[in-house]
């Protein structure tokens, strides 16, 4: 079967790129056809090499006018682009249209995309040509969705025309649900794959002060680097002797740094780039912080959990319902209630090996392990949808249950 997978995440890679990737591979390796369309960036991102010396097609569009770390030329010929209508023709989409997929597969960075709604081009292919498509959300807003209703009623369309609509976290359901005043019927809850093995015991580092890892795009709009910094720079922290290092790359990496700098931070807060082993950060490293904005279920979290480690993160997406009473959770957004989370952290810093390993027990007992085996299946039409992931609220119920 020839499958397209789509990718609508304008960064070059993340951690909501991992799924579709291993259902890609998973194709590739049981004798599908597999076609990958992605953002074309300046240099192809290793893990889009590695899928094309597997087999698959690589089909490269345009950037969108948002995404700013592109030329402004390429900015405005895509805003005009945009503006004449041209996102509802197949000019982006020629090599798609000529190697004519029997199934698509869109992942898309939030839940309700505005690069993506129902007069697509890529939608109106699928509807024309009675290919079935299917949806992948990898996060959603709970703080603010400025739309208007024209927006609603086109994702409402959209939901309507898909196949299924698989969310990574049941808190982004039931947001879509009510950002879009309706229930989606055709949702199913699934699991981003770890990159960390769970047959792997990490030994705890011990250390007399604190070793914390914030794992996360630089990008401080989502991700709440620049909130948690300035938390650490309140006077009722000044004596505390700590170690914070940010793993991973983004555009804020300047800003974040000036900010270090500001604060007065420089020899406890450290920038350590992106580390392809994940494991390798907790192998010295005790506590996972997240202060994000928006989430799905970050595989951040699920990865150091796995790992042995607890966290400390905002009650956003999934992740209170995973870390539950093994670890932390910021009750809001704001400073103030990240500093009275992280006092709770250092207080009962000497539990921090004692909730890690509940975290990992929490994964061990809480994960499917064989769900992109179900996905494919479910994609190639050799499986129902409603044998597909979870049930949004049997999920919900099985996080809440005590086993």
């Amino acid at each position: 079967m020839r499958i397209l997978v789509v990718s609508i995440n304008v960064a070059p890679w993340g951690g909501s790129e991992e799924l579709w990737k291993s259902l890609a591979m998973k194709g590739l390796a049981q004798g599908d056809e597999v076609m990958v369309s992605v953002f074309a960036h300046q240099n192809l991102n290793p893990n889009l090499a590695e899928l094309v010396a597997h087999g698959a097609i690589l089909h490269q569009r345009p950037l969108p006018s948002y995404y700013n770390e592109q030329p402004f030329a390429y900015r405005a010929l895509s805003e005009l682009k945009s503006r004449l209508g041209m996102d509802k023709t197949s000019m982006d989409w020629r090599a798609v249209k000529a190697w004519k997929p029997e199934v698509v597969v869109i992942s898309s960075g939030e839940t309700f995309d505005h690069y993506l709604h129902h007069q697509s081009y890529l939608i109106t292919y699928c509807k024309d040509n009675r290919v079935p498509f299917h949806l992948i959300s990898q996060r959603n807003w709970e703080w603010d969705m400025s739309v208007d209703q024209e927006f609603r009623e086109s994702r409402k369309r959209l939901i309507e025309d898909c196949q299924g609509f698989f969310f990574v976290s049941y808190q982004n359901y039931k947001m879509a649900c009510s950002q879009l005043a309706m229930d989606i019927p055709k949702a199913r809850i699934i699991q981003n794959p770890l990159k960390v093995s769970l047959e792997s015991n990490l030994s705890y580092p011990k250390s007399g002060i604190p070793k914390m890892a914030y794992v996360a795009r630089l990008e401080t709009s989502i991700k709440g680097q620049d909130l948690f910094l300035q938390a650490l720079s309140s006077p009722r922290f000044s004596s505390l002797q700590f170690e914070l290092t940010f793993y991973g790359t983004g555009p804020d990496e300047k800003h974040l740094r000036d900010l270090v700098s500001y604060y007065g931070l420089e020899g406890k807060v450290f920038f350590g780039g992106h580390v392809a082993d994940v494991s390798e950060i907790w192998r010295t490293h005790q506590l996972l912080v997240l202060c994000s904005l928006a989430e799905g279920t970050p595989l951040s979290l699920i990865e150091a959990m796995a790992c042995g480690r607890t966290g400390l993160v905002t009650q956003v997406g999934d992740s209170a319902i995973w870390l539950s009473n093994s670890g932390f959770v910021v009750s809001g957004h704001q400073v103030e209630n990240i500093q009275k989370a992280l006092q709770e952290a250092i207080d009962n810093f000497s539990n921090w090996e004692k909730l890690g390993q509940q975290c990992k027990g929490r994964v061990i007992e809480k994960r499917d392990f064989e769900e992109i085996d179900g996905l494919l299946e479910c994609v190639v039409g050799k499986r129902n949808l409603h044998q597909t992931g979870q049930d949004p609220e049997e999920f919900f119920s099985k996080m809440a249950r005590e086993e």
